[in-house]
């Protein structure tokens, strides 16, 4: 039986069953609830401070493999993004070296993950980010192999392509010739006499009197000029390569070749003056194809690097005063 209590009443006199209130009842129901609340957190700490579970154990070994394959990723990332720029870069150069033309368009490039995006990435981020990686993997992949067919079906030479190729001037006239050098291009150029605008149908390359000229490809000397007056070409070479294409090397100071002969890629056959119509020591320099004037500057493959052909390209386009 439970022990009732009593409480004495001054009013009455007399002791009475002592009533619980609701602010007994409030306070005592609150200072439970304080007590549970303190005993569940402690428990709460104790459990996710000394026991780790099977879940907890693999979150944690998969954050560890994250931190350790995270950085393998960026320098992967990094490595495939610059292999790509390369290749638009050299497939550029290619189209222009040998096309004179832009490559044709193709689809934006992909935003690259920088190494801060890969190292601040949660693990759902992260596994979209080894998505990317593959794509980009597959993308290059696939330009690799796209580029090899394309230059199987477009480029394949037979015998006869060989010939042709051997026979376009492609090195420059003038050995180890810096960019510089080029002064006149191919296009309207101002004439150095009268002033006029006329069209300038070869390359001026200033160099010093006596500088060794070289033919450009091999062909048979077709005609040789020899001229003391101040006009025209002055002292020229016309050599026949073949295939309708054609080279003339003028105001030069010397001639070292004959009419008819064998002439070999890279050989001598003359020296740089200022003969004919020439206000200063160079050589001019033209190319016909089938009697056509062309830019020689298009055909200078051999011998130079991408950089030095965009050079000269850039300067050949520069409108100026010619040399003659």
């Amino acid at each position: 039986m439970k022990d009732i209590k009593y409480i004495y009443n001054p009013k009455t006199c007399q002791y009475e069953r002592a009533r619980i209130t609701w602010r007994d009842a409030a306070v005592t129901a609150c200072g439970v609830l304080f007590t549970a609340g303190l005993l569940f957190i402690g428990i709460v700490f104790l459990h996710n401070r000394f026991i780790t579970t099977e879940f907890e154990q693999t979150l944690r070994a998969e954050n560890k493999l994250l931190k350790e394959h995270k950085p393998v990723l960026e320098e992967n990332l990094s490595k495939i993004e610059e292999t790509l720029q390369k290749l638009q870069a050299e497939e550029k150069d290619l189209y222009t070296k040998l096309f004179n033309a832009e490559p044709p368009a193709s689809s934006a490039a992909q935003a690259s993950l920088t190494k801060e995006k890969v190292l601040l990435a949660d693990a759902s981020s992260f596994e979209s980010m080894l998505d990317v990686l593959k794509d980009r993997s597959d993308e290059l992949s696939k330009k690799a192999i796209h580029g090899k067919e394309s230059t199987r079906q477009h480029l394949h030479i037979n015998k006869e392509d060989v010939t042709i190729l051997a026979s376009l001037p492609a090195i420059l006239p003038i050995a180890n010739l810096e960019a510089e050098k080029l002064v006149s291009g191919f296009g309207k150029r101002v004439n150095p006499f009268h002033k006029g605008m006329y069209l300038h149908e070869g390359v001026d390359f200033v160099a010093a009197r006596g500088t060794e000229v070289l033919a450009t490809a091999p062909g048979t000397v077709n005609s040789i000029n020899l001229n003391d007056l101040q006009a025209g070409y002055g002292n020229s070479i016309v050599i026949d390569h073949g295939h309708g294409m054609s080279t003339r090397y003028a105001h030069l100071e010397e001639i070292k070749v004959k009419p008819g002969q064998r002439i070999t890629k890279g050989m001598v056959i003359g020296t740089v003056g200022s003969s004919g119509g020439s206000v200063a020591p160079h050589l001019h320099y033209e190319v016909m194809d089938k009697g056509e004037h062309v830019d020689p500057v298009t055909y200078f493959m051999e011998g130079i690097t991408s950089k030095q052909y965009h050079q000269l390209l850039e300067r050949s386009k520069t409108q100026n005063q010619s040399l003659d």
